[in-house]
Parts: C-alpha cells; structure tokens; sequence
C-alpha cells in the first residue's frame, strides 16, 4: 500500500529533465550554480511541460461539466472581499459571506431584480408577495433550519424552493454575464401574469449559453413586428429563432397545441426551435411511455392540420419539459422531464430509422441541437468558482495522488505515478508507478467517504489528468458512437481485413473508408446484441 508522501529530488535520483541520467550527473551542479531549487529549474522541461499542458486540459474539462461551455466564471479575493465580475460589471461581496459560488448568486438575484423592489414586496402578506419573495421565505427559513457556527459551510436539502430560487439567480447570472438581462425581461418577472413565462424563458435562454451557443435578444418592447425571443448561434455557426411558451400551472392534460401555434405564428428569421413547458405537477400520473406518445402523437396530429395565416405551419424543433420545482417548494427528489422532437422534421425526435447508420447521420444531421438538448440534461448549479469538486474545495480532503507527480512508496523505493484505477466497492485505488523510469508497479491506496464522493462526480479527472472511465451504454445508438469513434481514424486497409470473410466482400470494397467504418460500427453492434439475446435465451449454464 502506497503512502501520499511526494518525494523530494535527491542526487541519486532520476533527473528531472528526463535524461534518464542521476540528478548529481545532470542538472545538479548547474541548479546549484543558479541558486535554484530542482522544480524552479529555468530551463525547458519538454516532459514538465506537457505535464502542465495535461494538467490544465484536465482542469478545463472539470471546469465545463461543472459551469458549462459560456463563459467561465471571473471571480477572486481581494482584501477580504470576494470581487465577481458579471459580462462588464464588478460584483463584491464580503468573502466569508460568499464561500461558494451559491453563496454569490443569492446575494446577485437581489441587485438584479432590484434591492429596493423586494424590500417592498417583504412588507405585503407572504400570499400577497411576487413568487421570488415567497420562495425566499421559504429558502430563509430552511437554513436557518440547517445553519451552523457563522462563518462555516453548510449543506440544505435541495428542495423545490432551493432549486427554484437558485436557479432563477444562475439563469440571470449567465443571461448577464453572456449576454444582456433586459429589463423587459425583469419588468415581467416582477408581474404575477407573466412571472412563469419569463422564469421558463431563463432556463431556455440558460440551456443555449450553457452549450455554447452565442444570443442575440430580441427587442420585446418593439411593436412594429413579431419576433422570437431571441436567436442563437451554435459553435458550427448555425443560427436558430429561439420561442418559448410556458403553459398555465396544473392543467389537467398534455394539450400543446396553442403554445405551438402562437410560437409557429411569430416571424423567425432561422430554423425554429420552440419550447414548451407543460407545468404540471411531477405528481401527475403518466410513466415515461405515456408521456412520450401523448405529446408525439398529439404532434403528428396537429402537422397535416395546423395553417398559419392561410398557409401551411412551418417545420419546427419542438422541446417539450416540465419543470416543476415550484409546484413542490418542499419536496426532495423532483422529477422533471424533456422530449424532442421534429415538427415537420422528420429525421429528428422519434422517428423509425430504417438502420443505425441512418440513425446516426440523422443525430450528426442535427448534431447542434442535440448539443443543446445534453444541455438541458445536464443543467446543474456550481458550488464553487472555480469548477473543482466540492468535497476538495470545502472539506478537509485534499488531491494527493495525481498522475506525474514523484511519490514515497514506502518500501525504501520512489515512483512516478503513471495511472490509477478506482474501485468503489472496496474504496480504493490501484495505482501504476514508474520506478527509476523504467520498472512498472502496482501499489493501492485506501480512499475516504469523501474521495469516492468525488470520484462518482467526475471520475475522468480524479487523478489530475484526463483519463477514460469505462461506462455502459444506454442504447444501440451510444454502443454504435463508440466502436465508429474507436476506428474512425484507422486505415483502410485495417477495416478491410475485419471483412474479408464477409459474402459481400467485393461490394464493400467499392465503398469509401467512411463508409466502410460506419458499416463495420453497426455490424458489430447488430452481432453484440444478437449474442446477448442468445445468452439471456440460453440462461445461466
């Protein structure tokens, strides 16, 4: 079992330009002529370098899972003050009051709704009160229920109202700092007639800058034309019309149908992409099936139908969600849910591909709104600034085994670790060294409550570097993204030996590589499930 100690560079040691020389038969003399220490060495470490480089690339990828592809978060302390910056604004806050970064955005919603505005609506009757301030009441009263010694960081359960309220901040947060919060936008918020519709349009606004998409809003205030709420660029430079419609709370049924024609009836200048929030309750009985064929079929009923100004309704993207956190301020474990589909689209959403193939140019067809779509599964609040795991940014846990780094084995021998694997059930850590930069080892290491928490939330980064995790596959369709992703870049040549028993070899061999990669993916995926169906067939021998 491997301690946690890193090693200091003796003489006797591998150097650390990666000569493979002793250090005293290297850079020793010349680090000692300099006055410098081993790590501080000023000349060029083509291998510490590249550490960095994978070291950095590794902390990106922690970042945007957790804040998303907008903008990162800009924030530090200075002098005792926790400075944010906001697109071109400077937020400060006291620093033992914004610990986390949840901690600033409820100290941001009330600048961005208006300090002034919610003192006056504190003073009505709870029931009286804009939504905001009746969930903040709600949201005071739960921590000062779960709050400890000033000062320290403490944990509340995620509850309707904590979600929503919280929320609400991080969707104007990312509206500011990635585009603009146009005071219309507040002015309706501020409206019980029109609080849920601009509260669902956050989220939408949320869901395109978290995957990346560049907004343009519209002028809601402009009389003379009709327009959607916004339009989007995505990373590939395609440009959507942006609408989003939220229907009245608890209506007993899925009917959609007069949110999609006021959408389809507003002028778009780019392909549509409509939202719908449905706003019922997650207590409503419907299971994931029925859910899916009601609005679906009510979809394909309305497409032949629905005329707009005499003309036929133009096609649209169509997302359909339910967000119901502020239907259940009190409850845990809220279950929301999404569906796409194509409205007058027919490769897109539900629809029956003749092969995986198809299926596959139809999602890469439409890759930029499915982008948006992981978004919107994806959706989550940061807790810290910098996108690092909670449980080493706020406990008592620190990062101590990180790929590259020299360590004390403990059995009088030194390594560099190269790789690790994790095991929950047990706790602990396989861990690859490098001894004398040429003997591999394998040590574990135990692992605390807190370290196996960080893990399950981002196992890709545990060890400081990016590596690939093993995971199962949801559908034929992720299986087939895996093995095409796997032999996308592999030669001709190589693919055609996988089929040179195959009854159609002379066909395949006038296909073009891509072409005969996609067809290696789905073969394989179509002989994998076959073989699981004849061992569940066969059972247990």
């Amino acid at each position: 079992m491997a301690p946690r100690k890193r090693k200091k560079l003796g003489r006797n040691d591998p150097c650390h330009c990666g000569s493979g020389k002793k250090y005293k038969k290297c850079h020793f003399h010349k680090d000692k002529l300099a006055g410098q220490r081993p790590h501080k060495d000023p000349s060029i470490n083509p291998e510490e370098i590249q550490k960095l480089v994978r070291r950095h690339a590794a902390k990106e990828k922690l970042r945007e899972s957790s804040q998303g592809h907008g903008k990162p978060i800009v924030s530090t302390e200075f002098k005792g003050y926790r400075v944010t910056a906001v697109g071109n604004q400077l937020c400060y806050s006291p620093a033992e009051r914004t610990q986390t970064f949840v901690d600033f955005l409820n100290q941001y919603i009330k600048g961005a709704i208006g300090a002034d505005w919610g003192n006056r609506e504190i003073k009505k009757p709870l029931e009286e009160r804009n939504p905001i301030l009746q969930w903040y009441d709600s949201l005071c009263k739960l921590q000062k229920k779960h709050a400890v010694t000033q000062g320290q960081i403490y944990e509340t359960p995620m509850t309707g109202v904590v979600w929503a309220y919280t929320s609400l901040a991080y969707n104007l947060y990312l509206l500011q700092h990635n585009a603009e919060v146009q005071q219309f936008l507040i002015k309706r918020l501020k409206q019980k007639n029109s609080f849920y519709a601009a509260y669902y349009e956050t989220f939408v606004a949320a869901w395109f800058i978290l995957s990346g998409f560049e907004l343009t809003l519209e002028n809601e205030q402009d009389p003379t034309t009709s327009h959607c709420e916004f339009s989007a660029k995505s990373p590939k430079g395609e440009m959507f019309s942006i609408e989003a419609k939220s229907r009245a709370p608890m209506k007993p049924h899925f009917s959609i149908g007069n949110q999609l024609y006021k959408a389809l009836k507003k002028k778009a200048d780019y392909k549509r992409i409509i939202f719908i929030d449905l706003n019922i309750s997650s207590s409503t009985e419907f299971t994931g099936e029925e859910f899916v064929h009601e609005i679906t079929s009510r979809l394909r009923n309305i497409e032949p139908k629905m005329t707009i100004d005499g003309n036929p309704a133009p096609p649209a993207y169509v997302v359909v969600t339910n967000q119901p956190f502020h239907l259940h301020l009190d409850q845990e474990d809220i279950k929301k849910a999404m569906l796409a589909d194509g409205f007058k689209i027919p490769d897109f959403g539900f629809f029956e591909s003749t092969s995986l193939i198809d299926a596959y140019k139809a999602r890469e067809k439409h890759s930029e709104v499915h982008r948006m779509l992981d978004a919107i599964e994806n959706y989550k609040i940061p807790s810290t600034f910098d996108g690092e795991l909670p449980e080493f940014a706020f406990g008592n846990t620190v990062r101590t085994l990180l790929i590259g780094e020299t360590y004390d084995l403990g059995d009088g021998k030194h390594g560099t670790l190269t790789s690790g694997i994790v095991s929950e059930s047990e706790k602990k850590a396989y861990l690859t060294y490098t001894i004398d930069g040429n003997t591999n080892s394998i040590y574990t290491a135990p692992l605390s409550d807190e370290e196996i928490s960080a893990y399950k939330r981002h196992p890709e980064t545990f060890f400081g570097e990016i590596q690939h995790v093993g995971k199962n596959c949801k559908d034929p369709l992720e299986l087939f993204y895996f093995i095409y992703n796997s032999y996308k870049e592999a030669p001709r040549e190589t693919i055609l030996k996988f089929f040179k028993d195959a009854p159609d070899i002379d066909e395949l061999n006038g296909k073009s590589i891509d072409e005969l990669r996609l067809i290696y993916a789905e073969r394989c995926v179509y002989s994998i499930i076959a073989q699981s169906d004849k061992n569940n067939k066969d059972g247990p021998k």
